[in-house]
């Protein structure tokens, strides 16, 4: 999970080079102010000045306890608040900067003489963010040297809450983490939660050669629950930069949401992976004809995909919706409706003097069948580019002009701005409404009582250590053979032959009272493209089922049943987070099972979780996670960096 690609690399270089303001101002010194913004700050700085030393001890207690940022109000103002992030210098420190939030081109400030740096930030309230900090960074005089930025960027070792991006499930080592912030009466992501009880539909992973532009991609599909190809045709949602969507943006839970709460109808939906992505995405005509000539077409045959353009999307983030935009101007006999999350329209090609380089076309173009539904960050409204060359308009002001040039056009346009800065954090929760002002079923959907409230801790994450054998019963799997084309033919326990349809149910007779199974591979789903499966069954009236999408092959599962966890004789470690009880789901994940996060669940108990391993003796480095979220322990004081930046809890297991 540690390891930053080529491909990270450069795509955070893009980000950095346009979402930051200019580096030009970097300092190489110190920055001083006279006084802090922040009251606490400031009523720090006056013990300080009157000599009362242990104000500073006192404080980085509190914070050590209480985490960052601090969140302040603002006197009379009860729109926004003040946001101070804070550093801990350790050793000699010429500088520390914030990126991806608005004013990160000057440095923080230090306080004094101290080891205390800190930066505050004036924003709105119920903000969604995410950043990160460097240190030391030289006064560049060409954006080249701007690699050596990103490889010194790094979490915030004082903020507890982490988002982590990942492009693919594929390999468990490829994830950006990133320090995040929701501030209160953040706006709640409704749709980007799984539910209890809401019917899941699959997701298979395949490849994807193209003819045309000779090469071959990861290619994600999504199917509904109930999906048959004896129905009318699915709607088609495409969507670029798929692997995020997959991972990160949690677009199958989204789906299986809305179609439950009847929002949207069921459709299909065909997320591919970018080789190219700086190439691909900046409104290449030959990846629009690609999407439009290959993958549709391709949708059509095997996934029973409507023809129809006004049932079909295209959607992306960032370069991504750029494209979108892009390929429903150059195809839109295929694609009626746009989807952008914070799509990149200041764009121009090299060639051009200005920029917005594809509002000014469709400005120039009769109107088109397509609708849009697009949206920007109130906190994307910064711009930067290498020193001495034009810097295009930020991505919020880009935003508004596509959307008023589309009105003056006669277009059918949603379009909304979110209350936060240019993440996946954010683009999760608000994919759900995008997708219902294109294709729901109601003009004005009504969210039902169930998504509005906070979920109850739901069993069906929870993980034990008792091991229970599976009992296959022929008849048992026999009835289910027409609805989900199963071979029923089974050698011994754990073994099913999957049909050529690469569909498959396991059935566990019993265990009525259990409160939840759940189905585990150890990396032996041959030709599947989940290494380490971990997922629960459903239950019904005669025992717990589950339905899976497999290649054809031999597959193997164990099956966990869940009584109440209990420690182990021997070798047991309990790891307590208290708190965040109105979480999910609770799991713990470190060096000790390669920070794979769906491994170990821990258990709600009293007023917090708990999670119990038996782990060998030596040195591991962990976290804990919550509800996808990242966060250090913290009962643990003692932390340990890896080379990337990231700081995780640490822990000894000595041998008896």
């Amino acid at each position: 999970m540690r390891v930053r690609t080529a491909r990270k690399i450069i795509n955070a270089l893009f980000t950095l080079l346009i979402l930051n303001a200019s580096l030009g101002n970097f300092l190489s010194a110190q920055t001083l102010e006279d006084r802090p913004l922040s009251k606490r700050l400031a009523a720090l700085q006056d013990r300080l000045k009157s000599g009362d030393r242990e104000a500073l001890v006192s404080f980085w207690k509190e914070v050590t306890e209480s985490g960052a940022p601090i969140i302040e109000g603002v006197p009379g103002n009860d729109r926004e608040v003040l946001v101070t992030i804070l550093w801990r210098a350790k050793e000699e420190t010429r500088n520390v900067f914030v990126f991806q939030l608005p004013g990160t081109d000057k440095p923080m400030a230090r306080l004094l003489d101290t080891d205390l740096w800190y930066k505050t930030f004036r924003l709105q309230k119920g903000a969604r963010f995410v950043y990160l900090l460097a240190t030391n960074l030289p006064n560049p005089k060409e954006w080249v040297s701007l690699g050596r930025f990103v490889s010194a960027m790094r979490t915030d070792p004082l903020n507890p809450l982490q988002f982590a991006e990942r492009a693919n499930e594929l390999n468990p080592y490829e994830v950006t983490f990133y320090s995040a912030a929701e501030l209160p009466s953040a706006e709640p992501q409704l749709w980007s939660v799984a539910r209890p009880k809401v019917p899941i539909g699959r997701v298979q992973h395949d490849k994807f050669t193209s003819k045309a532009l000779r090469n071959e991609r990861p290619i994600w599909i999504y199917t509904p629950h109930g999906y048959a190809a004896n129905k009318k045709p699915y709607g088609l949602l495409v969507l670029s930069d798929g692997g995020l969507y997959v991972n990160s943006v949690q677009v199958a839970t989204t789906l299986d949401n809305l179609i439950a709460a009847g929002q949207i109808p069921p459709l299909v939906a065909v997320m591919m992976d970018n080789p190219d992505r700086g190439l691909e995405l900046s409104c290449s005509s030959e990846y629009g004809d690609f999407l439009a000539q290959e993958i549709v077409p391709w949708a059509r045959v095997n996934y029973h995909a409507t023809d129809r353009p006004d049932q079909t999307i295209i959607g992306g983030v960032s370069l991504g919706g750029l494209a979108a935009a892009c390929v429903g101007f150059k195809h839109p006999e295929v694609f009626g409706n746009v989807l952008s999350q914070s799509g990149s329209f200041w764009w121009k090609p090299d060639e051009e003097k200005d920029w917005e380089w594809l509002t000014r076309q469709f400005a120039a173009s009769p109107r088109l069948p397509l609708r849009f539904s697009f949206e920007a960050g109130l906190l994307e409204n910064t711009s930067g580019g290498p020193v001495g060359r034009p810097i295009p308009p930020p991505l919020l002001t880009a935003n508004r002009n596509l959307r008023d040039t589309l009105q003056s056009k006669g277009y059918s346009v949603h379009y909304t701005e979110f209350n936060g800065n240019h993440t996946l954090f954010n683009w999760r929760g608000t994919l759900g409404s995008h997708l219902i002002a294109l294709v729901g079923t109601n003009p004005t959907p009504k969210i039902p009582a169930l998504y509005k409230q906070p979920l109850a801790r739901s069993a069906t994450k929870r993980k034990a250590v008792a091991t229970a054998q599976v009992k296959m019963e022929p008849a048992l799997l026999r009835q289910y053979v027409g609805r989900y084309e199963i071979d029923p033919k089974f050698t011994h326990d754990f073994v099913l032959y999957v049909s050529i349809k690469d569909n498959s149910l396991w059935v566990r007779p019993g265990y009525l009272r259990a409160r939840q199974l759940i189905a585990e591979s150890q990396s032996r789903f041959y030709d599947h493209y989940i290494p380490d499966l971990h997922v629960a069954f459903v239950k019904d009236e005669k025992g717990h089922v589950i339905g899976l999408t497999l290649n054809s092959g031999q597959a193997d599962m164990l099956v966990k049943k869940m009584p109440p966890p209990v420690p182990s004789l021997t070798g047991n470690t309990t790891f307590t987070l208290p708190g965040h009880t109105d979480a999910e789901a609770v799991a713990i994940y470190g060096s000790f099972n390669n920070w794979i996060q769906t491994k170990n669940y821990c258990a709600k108990e009293g007023n917090g979780w708990v999670c119990r391993l038996d782990l060998a003796p030596g040195k591991y480095t962990y976290k804990f996670l919550v509800d996808g979220v990242g966060l250090n322990d913290p009962a643990n004081s003692a932390t340990e960096d890896d080379v990337y930046g990231h700081t995780d809890s640490v822990i000894i297991i000595r041998p008896k």
